[in-house]
């Protein structure tokens, strides 16, 4: 249901825009398929968040999450440009400061889910214990935001109807 809220609002904001861009424009994707959910647990080195793991069975990445970037898939990995660009944001990320500094253990694993064409700003999926109460930064432009699960990030993206905890 939130995934269908979530493609209301971009749609709408896509339809106000102009100019109308076509790289702008909210589409779903093929599902992924549990094999390849499997294939992006291990190349992250995490299990997926379960709402992040329903979504991309559901759409395996959504263009026009932001703007002009997608919420990645398991199939983005195979893009070397989106993967380079989310390479690069990440390991920028991570050379601001140690973890410690955004109240993070620096054994967490950090990968992006989504960033912007400028990189910019991105989405970071977190790991470090299994009760880690936050799974998703949202980090760009000096702005830091937590998020403790998917369906959250989405709710605050869609309407912000959740509240993230802010770095100060």
């Amino acid at each position: 249901m939130l995934i269908g809220e979530l493609m209301r609002a971009r749609t709408r904001e896509y339809l106000a825009s102009s100019p109308l861009s076509p790289e702008e424009m909210p589409r779903l994707r093929p599902p992924a398929t549990p094999a390849q959910l499997e294939s992006l647990e291990a190349l992250t080195g995490q299990p997926l968040d379960a709402d992040y793991r329903k979504f991309l069975s559901l759409t395996d990445g959504l263009d026009g999450f932001q703007h002009s970037m997608p919420l990645l898939g398991c199939r983005d990995w195979e893009d070397a440009e989106r993967n380079d660009l989310a390479s690069m944001f990440r390991d920028i990320v991570l050379e601001a400061g140690p973890l410690a500094e955004t109240g993070l253990p620096e054994e967490t694993r950090v990968v992006p889910i989504y960033v912007n064409s400028s990189g910019s700003a991105g989405i970071l999926m977190l790991h470090h214990s299994d009760d880690a109460l936050e799974r998703f930064w949202w980090s760009g432009e000096g702005d830091n935001m937590y998020f403790h699960t998917f369906y959250d990030l989405v709710a605050y993206s869609t309407d912000g109807s959740y509240s993230p905890r802010r770095l100060e």
